[in-house]
This record gives C-alpha cells, sequence and structure tokens, in this order.
C-alpha cells in the first residue's frame, strides 16, 4: 500500500463500507489506503496494519472525503472577475461580460483558468469540469501540470463573440464552419486524450439558442454511437427564452424543441434548467438527463434558484457546479454546497428541503454521476480512484465537533467551512495540498500576474462597456464600482 490516512472520521459516501452507518457511509474511526492511484483499503482504522503502508497520513481532529466534484465551470473567465455583477439578466452576457471578456487574450484565459483550477483545488475540488472553446490548451496548460482530473467539455456555437448589437428578440447569426471547427476540435481530444486517466473529454454545444439543430443532431448521433457524453446549457433564462421564440416561434421552448426533435437521453447533462416548467424538468428526467445546478452563478445572474430539490425530487441525478467568477465570485466547493443548501431551504420556505447530508451528495457522489464518471470517483470504495480530501475539524467555523450522539462534522463542514478547513487533497493518490497550501505552486506568483493582466484587459475594454451602455455604466458613474 503507497498511502494510509488513518486514526479519521471517514465519510465514504458507500453504504457498503465496512462498518460504515448510515447512507453516507460514516466511519467514526476509519482509515483509507491505496496503491498505484487505487483505493485497496476503506474501513475501520483498527483493521488495517499501518506497518501496511510505505506512508500514513494522521487523520487524528480530521474528517476525510471523496474529492469534491466541480461539475460546470468555465474558468477563463476568471482573470475578468467582478466584470458583470449586479446587472439585470438580459444585459449580463452580452452587454455586461462580452465587451470586457472579448479583450481576453489566449494567454489572459490560461492564466484565468490556472487561479480557478487552484481556487477549485484549494477547496477540495479534485474533479474539475472545464468547459471552454480550445479546451484542450487549458487541458495542456493548466489542469495536467496541476495534476487536477478534469472533464474537458469544448465548447460549440455557431455565434459570434460580439454580440452587443444583436437585440433580444433578434436570432443570433449561425456560422455552421465555425461550429464545425469546433466539433472537430472535440473529437480530436478523445483521440488525443483516450488513455489519460486524468483527462474525460465531453461535447458542449453551447445551448439550443447558439447552434443549429443540423449541427446538435450529428453531436447527438455521435455521442449516441460513441457512448458519449454531451454538456449543454438548457433553459438558462430569459434572454435564451427570447433567442428561441424568436427562431422557433411564439409558445417554442428549448425542452420542447430538444423532445420534438429526439434529443433527449441519459447522453445529455443539462446546465442550469431554471427557465423550464416543472413539466419539463420531470420530462427531462424521465429521459434519462442529468442536470447540473449553479446556485450561486444563477442567482447572481438570474435572480433565480436553480430547481435542483424538484429535480432531485424527479429521481434525477444533479451535481454541483460554480459556472464562472464574473458572476457569483468564485469556485470554492465547500462555499458552494451551503449556498445550494441555504437557497433551497429560502426558496421553499422549508429548512428541510436540502439538508447538509444532501449537499454533501451533490458535491461528490452526484457530480460524479452527473459527469459520467461514477465507476472512477464520486465515493470512497474500494477499486475507485484515490481522490481523497482531509478537512481540519479544529478549524475556526467548523469546531468544536462530536460523534456523539450524533456527527456534527456534517452540518458544520457544509454550514460553516470556508474553505480553509482543507489539509490535504489527493488525485488519483498523489498529494495535491498539503498543511492548506498547493504543492509546487507558487500561488502568489499567479495572483501577481493575474492582477497585472486584468488590471490592462479592464483598461483596454472601457470604450466598449460603455458604448455597450448596461447598468454596469451607470453603477462607476454613480461611484459604486
Amino acid at each position: 500500500m503507497d498511502t494510509l490516512v488513518t486514526d479519521t472520521l471517514l465519510i465514504t459516501m458507500d453504504p457498503g463500507t465496512p462498518d460504515a452507518t448510515g447512507d453516507l457511509g460514516v466511519v467514526d474511526d476509519g482509515a483509507v489506503g491505496w496503491t498505484d492511484g487505487e483505493i485497496t483499503y476503506v474501513g475501520p482504522a483498527d483493521a488495517v496494519d499501518p506497518a501496511a503502508a510505505d506512508r500514513t497520513v494522521d487523520g487524528d481532529g480530521c474528517v476525510t472525503l471523496p474529492g469534491f466534484v466541480n461539475a460546470h465551470v468555465h474558468g477563463r473567465h476568471s482573470i475578468v472577475r467582478g466584470a458583470a455583477q449586479d446587472v439585470p439578466e438580459i444585459e449580463w452576457m452580452n452587454r455586461a461580460l462580452g465587451p470586457i471578456s472579448n479583450h481576453v487574450d489566449a494567454e489572459d484565459g490560461i492564466v484565468g483558468a490556472r487561479l480557478t483550477a487552484l481556487e477549485a483545488l484549494a477547496s477540495g475540488a479534485t474533479t474539475v469540469c472545464e468547459y471552454a472553446g480550445a479546451v484542450g490548451e487549458l487541458v495542456e496548460e493548466v489542469y495536467r501540470p496541476l495534476g487536477v482530473r478534469v472533464v474537458a467539455t469544448e465548447t460549440i456555437n455557431e455565434v459570434p463573440d460580439d454580440r452587443a448589437e444583436v437585440g433580444p428578440d433578434e436570432p443570433y447569426p449561425f456560422n455552421r464552419a465555425q461550429g464545425e471547427e469546433a466539433l472537430e476540435r472535440a473529437e480530436s481530444l478523445f483521440d488525443e486524450f483516450a488513455d489519460d486517466a486524468l483527462v474525460e473529454p465531453a461535447y458542449g454545444p453551447q445551448a439550443l439558442d447558439m447552434v443549429s439543430l443540423g449541427l446538435l443532431r450529428e453531436i447527438t448521433e455521435r455521442a449516441r454511437e460513441e457512448g458519449r457524453n454531451v454538456h449543454m446549457h438548457v433553459a438558462q433564462g430569459e434572454r435564451e427564452r427570447r433567442q428561441i421564440a424568436a427562431r422557433y416561434g411564439d409558445g417554442e421552448t428549448t425542452v420542447g424543441v430538444l423532445d420534438e426533435e429526439h434529443l433527449l437521453g441519459d447522453h445529455l447533462l443539462a446546465a442550469h434548467l431554471h427557465g423550464a416548467t416543472s413539466d419539463e424538468r420531470e420530462t427531462l428526467a424521465d429521459n434519462g438527463v442529468r442536470m447540473v445546478g449553479c446556485p450561486s452563478s444563477i442567482t447572481a445572474i438570474d435572480g433565480i434558484v436553480p430547481p435542483i430539490v424538484e429535480y432531485r425530487g424527479y429521481d434525477g441525478v444533479v451535481g454541483l457546479g460554480t459556472d464562472q467568477a464574473p458572476g457569483p465570485g468564485g469556485h470554492n466547493a465547500l462555499r458552494e454546497a451551503r449556498t445550494a443548501a441555504m437557497l433551497a431551504k429560502a426558496d421553499a420556505g422549508d429548512p428541510t428541503a436540502l439538508g447538509a447530508a444532501d449537499a454533501l451528495e451533490l458535491l461528490t457522489v452526484g457530480g460524479a454521476r452527473a459527469l459520467g464518471i461514477e465507476d472512477r470517483v464520486g465515493s470512497l470504495s474500494h477499486g475507485k480512484r484515490a481522490d481523497v480530501v482531509v478537512c481540519d475539524l479544529g478549524s475556526l467555523g467548523v469546531a468544536p465537533t462530536v460523534t456523539e450522539p450524533f456527527h456534527t462534522a456534517i452540518p458544520n463542514l457544509v454550514y460553516g467551512a470556508a474553505g480553509g478547513e482543507v489539509r490535504d487533497v489527493f488525485v488519483d493518490g498523489v498529494q495535491l495540498v498539503s498543511a492548506g497550501s498547493v504543492v509546487g505552486v507558487d500561488v502568489d506568483e499567479v495572483v501577481a500576474e493575474a492582477n497585472e493582466r486584468a488590471e490592462t484587459v479592464f483598461r483596454a475594454a472601457e470604450d466598449d462597456w460603455r458604448a455597450a451602455a448596461s447598468k454596469l455604466v451607470d453603477d462607476v458613474d454613480r461611484g459604486r464600482l
């Protein structure tokens, strides 16, 4: 055995764990060990000899969990964190973020994605679903060097980057050649990373208002034939609703069109869904469509709580994502779990709507199922990959914790943690975070470069965001920004 984390409160998310209690698979004095990145022991600490491991990690005073899964991220946008907060939803993409993000060059985007990956990793995320154009560049420049597991989703769309002049009820112009080029980039990912244990490619048609039905049919056919995943923004608000009505006719909706065209199925992971009706969400779940909810982002951008609880009620699979930094602010996995639970309670007027245990499920095994990688990660189970997070229960905001008569570590971690509680993180058995610091990375240097590049981007974009005349301009002129 290479490594053994021992004498720890173990939350495996696998109720079949030896000596575990409850559906979270809790072992009061537990241990988890691995060889060559594969979990070979999980269970009570007194049933395994520490001498059998080349290295032991003392888990006393800690809780050890499966690595968190951040199932939907646009990492490049972290370089313009703070660019498009507190504007109307209809302005956010085209009139607030777009005029600024259009000035982000390739190197800026890499630095933004690196900042994203580091923030996610430091908060316990061992898997990140990176959704981006030319995503292979980010895999090579960011995720593989860091050693973070990544679901590399190639954005496929047929619309121009600059849409500030396109009215909300005017269909976006489509460029099929642009979409085909993106599809071929996606195909190349499946070939290039076929044998890479840490990279799982996926198709990313951006949304029904941004890709033609012809191209979407082609993508879906390939996904079904090859057993691959399609990750798409679906029913994501008023802007999309108006675009769909403009293109397909009054009364038409994203889910309705997808259903009519026979494009639903268990190949599809749908992001957001807050613009769908209850009947449409049930239809999606009945068709095996998985969902990823991004509560911080959608509440910040749309003023709506994503239908996570409702979708779970239809027996739909749900994971959590942080989306992008300019809307909700960041990529802290534990903060997103807390936000999901708190917003769900307020939205339902029911403090039991989404509990701490539910939030942990969304953050671990739920995210793994949503991304279609539950055979490898999401729980601490024999034979799965050793993606492991160790959190310090002595941290302010989490302490004190008790194990009798019940485990307060579960609600304390979800509701009280800020991310600094994460002590150690292992991905595929390799330690990437030690004592709260990312191994082998000068984080201060990354932040300094990000600051310098952000200042350049914001200065260069001033004429454009002012010309776009979003609420952002008024806020700046009033001295509120």
